[in-house]
């Protein structure tokens, strides 16, 4: 496997910033000269389409290079660490590094509440049971999203096109449909759209399975079909991460490392925090190189801090909290689960994988 680092000078965290300065906002990070370029071309219309899971080797392995996408592939850059969703998303969204928003991945420990809560959905870790009778995450680690800093400057509109944005779809058709619709409308626009296709069917069928690119190839066809119905207008493809298949290994086969822990590991299984006891923090780290060997590179607290892994900038107040005693990266196939009755996938991401780090930049002009 080849180990990627974060690259936050040629990142997602910089595109997001290149959208931000193009529309006369403040923008906390360099941009990506790369997409500065095209934008200068002052098109109507910006629309920024992420694919979830459509890293570069997901779109080599499932489109040939004569396919749309890989026709119009114009960059490969890195997306932020971890390599997961509630962080990559939450950085194109904001303009942030997760360092900076907080959204460190899947599960997080909220002191507040004393419970690991999966930031999205708001379910404690492992459960089905709601964190609170509040939005746990969103009211503790809230963010402002580029889409209301850009409505604020009045040089354009901003929308989020996804299952859960300001334009609400409910399938891949529709999101491209709306694209296509709010691009027909006056005035200069910011379109964000967003679909969790293919890293869906990629955790149920593994990243290389003629599921997954049945769907790779639909949305390749969809977004051709969409270009060329719409004019003065840029489209930006790329992806939140890359996936990789992988085997769990299971914290509770290992008796002398579970009673080091005070609760159980979060953030997530290729990217896993660890809370220590006090007492066993100085033998913790050859416990675990005994129980999950050279899979993972290990991260004490301020080894992590030091080497800016999660990004530049402003630590958010509940950073140091949320990363634990030590880190464990995975760098083969490896993922770490509590125990076999935490939820499994057979491919998944947030390691440091050149396969789960590099996503694409796609671009097309009307």
């Amino acid at each position: 496997m080849d180990i990627k680092y974060p690259d936050y000078r040629n990142s997602i965290v910089n595109l997001s910033c290149s959208v931000l300065k193009h529309y006369g906002a403040k923008n906390h990070h360099e941009t990506l000269e790369i997409f500065d370029n095209y934008l200068k071309k002052n098109y109507k219309n910006v629309v920024v389409m992420l694919l979830d899971g459509l890293g570069i080797n997901a779109l080599e392995n499932h489109l040939d290079k004569g396919s749309f996408l890989r026709r119009h592939l114009v960059a490969e850059i890195s997306t932020v660490f971890p390599p997961t969703t509630t962080a990559a998303t939450t950085s194109i969204e904001s303009g942030l590094t997760p360092k900076e928003h907080g959204w460190l991945g899947w599960s997080l420990y909220f002191s507040e509440i004393d419970k690991i809560v999966n930031a999205f959905i708001n379910k404690v870790e492992d459960s089905e049971e709601e964190a609170a009778d509040y939005h746990v995450a969103g009211k503790i680690i809230p963010y402002k999203n580029i889409y209301s800093i850009i409505n604020e400057t009045g040089n354009a509109t901003a929308y989020s096109v996804s299952p859960f944005g300001t334009n609400k779809v409910t399938s891949h058709i529709e999101m491209f449909k709306e694209v296509e619709r709010l691009c027909n409308l006056s005035g200069d626009k910011y379109i964000y759209a967003y679909f969790p296709q293919p890293d869906a069917a990629m955790h149920k069928y593994g990243c290389y399975s003629s599921e997954v690119t049945s769907w790779v190839k639909e949305l390749n066809e969809g977004i051709e079909e969409m270009c060329q119905r719409i004019k003065d207008t840029i489209v930006i493809v790329t992806a939140d991460h890359g996936h990789i298949n992988l085997n769990y290994k299971f914290v509770s086969d290992y008796p002398q490392l579970l009673k080091m822990l005070v609760r159980p590991i979060s953030i997530e299984s290729r990217a896993t925090c660890f809370y220590v006891k006090e007492e066993y923090r100085l033998q913790f780290r050859e416990e675990f190189h005994k129980a999950f060997g050279n899979g993972f590179l290990l991260f004490s607290k301020a080894e992590v801090i030091e080497g800016n892994l999660f990004g530049e900038g402003q630590a958010h107040r509940k950073f140091e909290e949320f990363i634990g005693d030590f880190l464990a990266v995975a760098i083969g196939d490896k993922g770490i689960a509590y125990s076999t009755k935490s939820k499994q996938f057979l491919s998944n991401h947030a390691g440091m994988t050149k396969q789960e780090m590099m996503v694409p930049f796609i671009v097309f002009e009307s």
